[in-house]
C-alpha cells in the first residue's frame, strides 16, 4: 500500500458519516488483509489512536473477504490497547456469528478482561453479559457447550448470565430467533 498522505487522512476523517463503499470514489485506497491489519496496528501510535482505530476498522475501504475481516476482528478483540471491544463483540453477535472458532476468542477476552473493565463493577458485568450474548449467537451446539462451561463459574453473576443464555438458546435457538 502506498503511504497515505496527511491530506488523504484528512479526507478520510472529514467524511466520517459515509460508509466504506461511499468513501471509495473520494478516498482511492483499498486495503488487503495485511494492509488493514498494519493500518490498525499503526493506529496504536496515533495520539488519537482510538478514533483512528475505530474509523479504520469500520470504514476504511477494503478488498478482503468476510472471513478475513472476521480474522481481523478476532485478532484485535484480544488486543488491550484500544477501546473498541464492545463494538467488535456486538458485530460478532449480530453479523459474524457463523464461525465456531469465534467462541474461543470471546471466552479468552472474558477470562482476560481489558483493563478498562477489570476494576469497575458497573462496566465489568455489562461487558461480560455482552460477551455471553455473543457466545450464544455463535453456531450450535458449540455455543451451548461453551455456555455450559461458563456456567460452572464461581462468580454468581457470570453463572446466572450463562444459565439464562443457555435457557434462552435452548428455547429459541440461535441469535436469529426473535423474542
Amino acid at each position: 500500500m502506498t503511504n497515505i498522505s496527511e491530506k488523504d487522512w484528512e479526507i478520510f476523517h472529514e467524511n466520517f458519516r459515509i460508509s466504506r463503499d461511499e468513501l471509495l470514489p473520494i478516498f482511492p485506497y483499498k486495503a488487503n488483509f495485511e494492509e488493514l491489519k498494519q493500518l490498525l496496528w499503526d493506529s496504536k501510535t496515533d495520539r488519537v489512536f482510538n478514533n483512528r482505530f475505530n474509523a479504520i476498522l469500520w470504514r476504511f475501504p477494503i478488498s478482503i473477504s468476510e472471513n478475513d475481516f472476521l480474522k481481523i476482528l478476532q485478532f484485535f478483540l484480544l488486543e488491550n490497547w484500544h477501546h473498541d471491544h464492545e463494538h467488535i463483540i456486538s458485530s460478532l453477535q449480530q453479523y459474524y456469528n457463523k464461525d465456531r472458532n469465534t467462541i474461543m476468542y470471546l471466552i479468552k477476552i472474558m477470562s482476560e478482561l481489558p483493563d478498562f473493565y477489570k476494576h469497575d463493577e458497573d462496566l465489568k458485568y455489562p461487558f461480560i453479559r455482552k460477551i455471553i450474548y455473543a457466545i450464544g449467537a455463535q453456531p450450535e451446539p458449540y455455543n451451548i457447550e461453551a455456555l455450559e462451561k461458563i456456567s460452572q463459574s464461581e462468580d454468581k453473576e457470570i453463572k446466572e448470565l450463562a444459565l439464562h443464555q443457555i435457557e434462552k438458546r435452548k428455547k429459541l435457538g440461535r441469535w436469529e430467533a426473535k423474542d
